[in-house]
């Protein structure tokens, strides 16, 4: 055990250090400028480093170091607010490599694994905030015809995981989207560096990997899988929200003495540290479960999820009350987070899509 922490510790100190010299205050600005791309750059280089790879074990092709090792790089992407497809895509792998017996499944996830194309998750349709358990999205002889919600990296992803229903019964589907009949509908966003689109598809071939309530369940775990790493994506922004705001707290002067002296000051602060340690709690019980084989797990990552919306949404806004005027300037950093957080906060479902989730798992609320 101690051997893989220290495994760990190497992987958070290789990614901080390459973040670091990569995500320098003018490119990420570069980055919010043009809708519907992403940090390519990143990426790439990210992939040399074997990160597209690291959940899934060596005979899979990948580094061995499970859904930790993704967990660890989202926190350290968030710290810095890179933005790059790694939840996507290692969601998607992880869930084609559990299905052994499906070689179309594996087929499609080696250039997954190998960082060669990317995905992304369009689990939400349009003028919803939760997930399609009962999509307007048609599949029918083995092709899909509809339109998803906006979703991250659907303007430059080459797979789409998408659930839609035949004949009453719910399907999740797997469709590449290089193919004719594809529609990339890219809209401006609060955040631009999230290559963000709608999908249409007019009669697209595509894969299905499940059906009813095998479906049910798969969208389900995909849709925990990918909340559990963003909710660690989300506690790494929360805590430089906090750290810059207290740097600046006591950099910052006012009658005379440090802005940090003063108690509405502290008290954000406070605020803002107990809410990411809350929400820090969560996320670690939860992956402690996910490790463990527990099947309580899809519940905690639901409340990892919900607190972790939480926290980086009060601290990115706090980061910003702290420094006053200079905090909504272009050329300051705190916008960065509160842009990114808004982002976070609804790509996978809505805070309140998430309570409802947390509710059924401890057996209030809507059915399982």
């Amino acid at each position: 055990m101690n051997e893989q922490n220290e495994d760990f510790e190497m992987i958070r100190d290789q990614a901080r250090r390459f973040l670091t010299d990569a995500m320098q205050p003018d490119y990420l600005k570069e980055l919010l400028e043009k809708p519907g791309t992403f940090d390519g750059r990143t990426w790439t280089n990210a992939v040399e480093l074997g990160w597209s790879a690291i959940s899934l074990n060596e005979e899979q092709g990948g580094l061995g170091l499970g859904w930790r090792g993704v967990c660890v790089l989202a926190e350290e992407l968030g710290r810095k607010t890179a933005s790059i497809p790694l939840i996507a895509t290692a969601s998607l792998a992880q869930l084609l490599v559990n299905d052994p017996d499906n070689e179309v499944a594996l087929k499609h996830a080696a250039p997954l694994i190998s960082g060669e194309q990317h995905a992304c998750l369009a689990l939400s349709q349009a003028g919803e905030a939760g997930l399609a358990l009962a999509p307007r999205m048609q599949f029918k002889d083995g092709k899909l015809s509809g339109t998803t919600a906006i979703t991250a990296f659907a303007a430059t992803a080459d797979y789409a995981v998408v659930p839609a229903q035949s004949s009453g019964a719910l399907f999740l589907a797997l469709v590449a989207l290089d193919q004719r009949g594809v529609g990339r509908d890219i809209v401006p966003a609060v955040d631009n560096s999230r290559a963000a689109a709608a999908l249409t598809f007019e009669g697209v071939p595509a894969v299905s990997l499940s059906m009813g309530a095998q479906a049910q369940a798969q969208l389900w775990k995909l849709a925990s899988l990918a909340a559990l790493a963003t909710a660690f994506e989300q506690i790494g922004g929360a805590q430089v929200c906090l750290d810059m705001a207290r740097d600046y707290a006591l950099e910052r002067k006012a009658f005379g003495q440090q802005i940090g002296r003063f108690q509405s000051i502290k008290a954000k602060l406070a605020d803002m540290y107990v809410r990411i340690e809350m929400a820090r709690g969560c996320a670690l019980d939860a992956l402690a479960a996910l490790e463990n084989g527990d099947p309580v797990w899809c519940g905690l990552a639901a409340s990892a999820r919900v607190g972790a919306i939480d926290a980086y949404e009060v601290a990115a806004r706090e980061n910003i009350q702290t420094h006053g005027a200079i905090g909504v300037t272009w050329e300051a950093m705190p916008h960065h987070h509160y842009r990114r957080s808004r982002a976070l906060a609804i790509e996978l479902g809505a805070a309140a899509m998430w309570r409802e989730r947390l509710l059924a798992e401890v057996g209030f609320g809507l059915p399982a």
